[in-house]
């Protein structure tokens, strides 16, 4: 079968390192004198902004949410406007880019017993080439599939493509991931199985109501069962 995976928050984990850096903001920002407690809001509803202008996950939004959460309260709080704390920011926004993403357990397990098992894995990743090629470097996932493909939008042709490229039907693909948008959705769309991972936090902006209920694994190990692979826990 051809194995469709994503990347963020199925592989890696990545959400939290974006936690991380919230609170290290947040800290910082109360150090300036801004320890309003909607200041994470305020910073959210920039993130949100950008990214529901481009529809889409976009790599400058949260450095750049960054900014002008603080340009924000400078503003508000009549305190002057500190050009070179911004760009400080924006480095902290921006240190995402070469973070010590951490790999989710029983991932190196999983993806050698299902390409042993014969099945053809290809990695979708959504977001800027440079980082997401960092991150799967920084593992060393090079070596399980047979194509790594970094895209700006996940959608329902991206996945024909694929599937048309690899030689295999909609009836013959499973794409796993942990976004209800950016995977299931645009696989229940081309009549591929989706199967939803939730290991771990991921973004509230890539929830959305399905009409139809999927397969759910909490764990990477518990996919091996889904192919008729023992359990090896």
């Amino acid at each position: 079968m051809l194995l469709i995976f994503d990347l963020d928050d199925t592989l890696i984990y990545t959400h939290q390192i974006f936690v991380e850096l919230t609170e290290q903001f947040l800290q910082q920002m109360a150090a300036l004198g801004f320890d309003d407690d909607n200041v994470y809001y305020t910073l959210d509803a920039f993130d949100r902004e950008a990214i529901e202008q481009a529809d889409a996950y976009v790599p400058w939004a949260f450095p750049q949410a960054l900014r002008k959460t603080y340009e924000f309260y400078c503003e508000r709080c009549f305190q002057p406007f500190d050009n070179d704390q911004a760009a400080a920011f924006e480095d902290l926004g921006n240190s995402f880019r070469e973070a010590d993403y951490p790999l989710v357990d029983g991932a190196r397990l999983v993806l050698d017993l299902l390409a042993e098992a014969g099945h053809k894995l290809v990695l979708l990743t959504q977001g800027g080439y440079d980082e997401q090629r960092y991150k799967v470097e920084l593992h060393n996932l090079n070596e399980y599939f047979a194509e790594i493909i970094v895209v700006d939008k996940k959608t329902p042709a991206v996945y024909q493509n694929i599937m048309q490229r690899h030689a295999f039907a909609p009836s013959q693909t499973v794409v796993i991931g942990n976004s209800l948008k950016s995977e299931i959705a645009p696989a229940l769309a081309v009549g591929a199985a989706p199967v939803l991972v939730r290991v771990c936090q991921g973004w509230d902006f890539e929830n959305i109501k399905l009409t139809q209920r999927v397969p759910v694994v909490h764990k990477l190990t518990e996919l091996l069962p889904l192919f008729q692979i023992a359990d090896v826990e």
